[in-house]
């Protein structure tokens, strides 16, 4: 069993640290702004705007910020602050990190390995949500559900999707970018995938690209281990709702006989309206009774 974190309360200290990309103006401004009206207290790291041209910060930087926001007890959640390009370089150096309690971590996109990283190696349930110079920034979240979902005021959750291939699951939640997941098959960092409903999502990504990752997921073995499958939006990705149906059509015809629940368009990581999923907490699917919908357990204590 994967160990909670306390809830997030109002007034709680948010702790942004950048793994990968640089953060640009206005985003940052936004970004800290929507925390605030969220009525939680950001600190950033120091010069937050530096950066090369790939990376926000020296891996070895990055990790020392990340153990700062752990030992600091004004610290109640450690947030990403982007993605882009970078989060893989910390894989090898996370089992250097000191956490004495659980906190709430939450990233998308390139810092899904973070997330795996932690909810496999140290047991800890970790949120699939949207970063603070990304998706918060933008005004692409759903600010109800997520206060709700890090409260511990919402138990259970449920998400809404569309049905792809129908069936009944229960299993752990896990995945996250779809890019990144299949980075890491044939490394010693993919995580684990038996019992798991797994949630694939990506952005910016044309039906072709999106097609060769998930061949190389079933060509893999990935859909013969897990108990269901999430796909989310996949925003920006399909030019109209013709080439969309036709996308979906040929993989409904590929994972039918797996005998596993599919869902697709579900509202996460660079969704239009993003929401917050808990990985590594117990989860159901029951197409018959509850149509499109996945049902969750709360993420922190309660």
């Amino acid at each position: 069993m994967y160990n909670r974190p306390d809830p997030l309360l109002p007034g709680a200290g948010v702790g942004i640290f950048l793994p990968a990309s640089p953060v640009k103006e206005p985003y940052r401004s936004q970004g800290l702004q929507a925390l605030r009206a969220m009525g939680l207290c950001p600190r950033e790291v120091d010069e937050v705007l530096s950066g090369n041209d790939f990376l926000a910060r020296p891996p070895q930087r990055t990790l020392a910020d990340l153990q700062g926001f752990f030992t600091d007890p004004e610290i109640k959640a450690v947030w990403a602050g982007r993605g882009g390009y970078g989060s893989n370089y910390l894989l090898p150096l996370l089992d250097q990190l000191v956490i004495v309690e659980p906190k709430i971590v939450v990233a998308s996109s390139d810092a899904s390995y973070i997330l795996w990283q932690l909810l496999e190696r140290r047991q800890m349930v970790v949120f699939y949500g949207p970063m603070v110079y990304g998706g918060l920034a933008k005004g692409e979240y759903d600010r109800g559900q997520i206060l709700a979902a890090l409260s511990g005021n919402q138990p259970p959750l449920r998400f809404s999707g569309s049905i792809l291939c129908p069936g009944q699951a229960r299993g752990l939640i896990g995945g996250g970018c779809l890019t990144n997941f299949v980075s890491l098959l044939g490394t010693p960092h993919l995580p684990i995938l038996k019992n798991r409903i797994l949630l694939l999502e990506d952005v910016n990504e044309r039906p072709y690209r999106l097609d060769r990752m998930l061949w190389q997921c079933e060509q893999a073995g990935v859909f013969r281990r897990i108990r269901a499958l999430l796909l989310g939006e996949f925003p920006n990705c399909f030019k109209d709702a013709g080439e969309k149906e036709m996308f979906y059509g040929r993989w409904r015809e590929k994972l039918k006989g797996l005998g596993i629940p599919v869902l697709f368009d579900m509202p996460f990581g660079h969704a239009r309206s993003a929401q917050m999923l808990p990985l590594g907490v117990k989860a159901e699917i029951d197409t018959e009774e509850h149509s499109g919908m996945l049902h969750c357990e709360i993420g922190v204590k309660w």
